[in-house]
């Protein structure tokens, strides 16, 4: 079973040599590692090395990834076909939930309005490197604020207002001014005001 849920696999300037070969074969001098999305019949024709996989997070949704061995040369070209193969799998679901963090920070007008509705970047690492900076900012909130962290994470995960209110047992107005309160701080964070 994949045990790695890694959000953070995308910022690391490209270098992914910190990582195993899907075969765990090591490295040729003159290679590196890139990331390849693969299925789980993928994984059983090729023998891969389960503890090698790695679940990303890319919005909403989740692509199983693995390491493959390439020419540094070739480098580039690789992690660009690992994007478009990824932006291919997903246009595959026809889903438009990906993440915008303007919406994250952005009051909802009604009740059962929510405080997070997604957009569309173009580019899937551009949504990965959001995601990465949501996540930062979420746990910095969770320090400061727990209360507040937990009312980031349940409009991360749609809830609308009225479902915050019920989970945390808040009344309307405390509730409404909570939710407020722990998107202004957000915004405060990513701002840096």
């Amino acid at each position: 079973m994949v045990n790695n849920e890694n959000t953070k696999s995308i910022n690391d300037n490209h270098n992914y040599d910190n990582r195993r070969s899907y075969n765990n074969l090591p490295l040729h001098q003159g290679e590196c590692l890139v990331p390849i999305r693969v299925d789980w019949e993928m994984v059983k024709h090729f023998n891969m090395c389960r503890d090698n996989l790695e679940t990303w997070h890319i919005g909403p949704n989740k692509v199983l990834v693995a390491f493959a061995p390439v020419a540094i040369d070739a480098k580039e070209a690789g992690i660009k076909n690992f994007y478009r193969d990824v932006r291919e799998y997903f246009a595959s679901f026809h889903t438009d939930d990906t993440l915008s963090l303007d919406q994250l920070l952005e009051e909802a007008s009604s009740e059962e309005g929510k405080g997070f509705e997604p957009a569309s970047p173009e580019n899937i690492e551009e949504t990965v490197m959001l995601r990465m900076i949501i996540s930062d900012l979420l746990k910095q909130v969770h320090i400061i604020n727990p209360k507040y962290g937990r009312i980031l994470d349940l409009i991360c995960e749609d809830y609308t207002k009225g479902q915050i209110l019920e989970e945390l047992h808040l009344g309307k107005s405390q509730g409404y001014a909570d939710i407020k309160a722990a998107q202004e701080l957000a915004k405060k964070l990513y701002l840096g005001d």
